[in-house]
């Protein structure tokens, strides 16, 4: 099971310990470094959603992608530190996972990117049930709408998008396969997977746009190729991997 470990920060306290916070504050910041590159991860609101930031280096100004900004702007701009902010990555377009989306394109400009089939309720924009402060989240324009097996790049950095509908028609997994670091040790390849892929579990396919048939398919056509070995980090919750999930998870769905 891979552990990343925690990032000392003074923000990361429980929403609901803090006088007048928003109900999807960051409460906790980790990091995983087992993986062929370092992923943080800001766990946010009440349901623990993980948004991921990935950079190509850690020197200064060093381009990098945001997945899945599901609110706290502030604490996702802190994390970044001295990187560039080149894209935002949804892996689908439900509420939980794009509520900082509006605030970190006004403050950035980053590329918005995400597959074809979620990008209207995206731009559009939707209700915001879990902040009572700001109960809608605003349109923005998506910049770049994916297919399966486009490469989105970070840098010298290049994911694979993987087409995963069943949770929503549109939703995607970004892979970057293993690779040698800089002391020639092989590192395991990553999966950002989302909705599509949980710890013991698949996403659910009761919500609109959502299919049990097409999640099998994603589950045992996109998602049973890839190595054991690879790390997966999905949208709530905890790391897992492909290994320990292809008989419980993957080919029993």
């Amino acid at each position: 099971m891979p552990r990343p470990r925690r990032v000392p920060n003074d923000r990361a306290v429980p929403a609901h310990s803090k006088k007048g916070a928003s109900m999807v504050s960051c409460t906790r910041i980790l990091r995983c470094e087992e993986g062929c590159v370092p992923v943080t991860i800001l766990v946010i609101g009440p349901i623990d959603n993980n948004t991921l930031i990935v950079s190509d280096g850690r020197q200064e100004g060093a381009p990098a992608m945001v997945v899945d900004p599901s609110g706290d702007p502030d604490a996702i701009m802190s994390a970044l530190g001295w990187f560039t902010l080149e894209r935002i990555v949804l892996t689908h377009n439900h509420h939980d996972h794009v509520a900082a989306l509006p605030e970190l394109v006004e403050r950035t400009g980053a590329q918005v990117v995400c597959h074809a089939a979620d990008a209207g309720l995206i731009e559009r924009g939707q209700e915001n049930p879990y902040d009572p402060e700001h109960p809608f989240i605003e349109g923005v324009p998506v910049d770049r709408k994916v297919a399966d097996g486009d490469v989105v790049r970070v840098g010298s950095l290049e994911f694979q998008v993987i087409h995963t509908p069943g949770h929503t028609k549109g939703g995607i997994c970004l892979y970057l396969p293993a690779a040698s670091d800089d002391a020639g040790v092989m590192k395991p390849g990553i999966l950002l997977s989302g909705d599509t892929l949980f710890c013991g579990a698949t996403g659910r396919v009761d919500f609109e746009g959502g299919s049990a048939r097409e999640m099998r398919r994603s589950m045992r056509e996109k998602l049973a190729p890839l190595p054991d070995a690879t790390i997966v980090f999905p949208g709530h919750e905890n790391l897992t991997t492909i290994g320990m999930e292809r008989h419980r998870t993957i080919e029993a769905f």
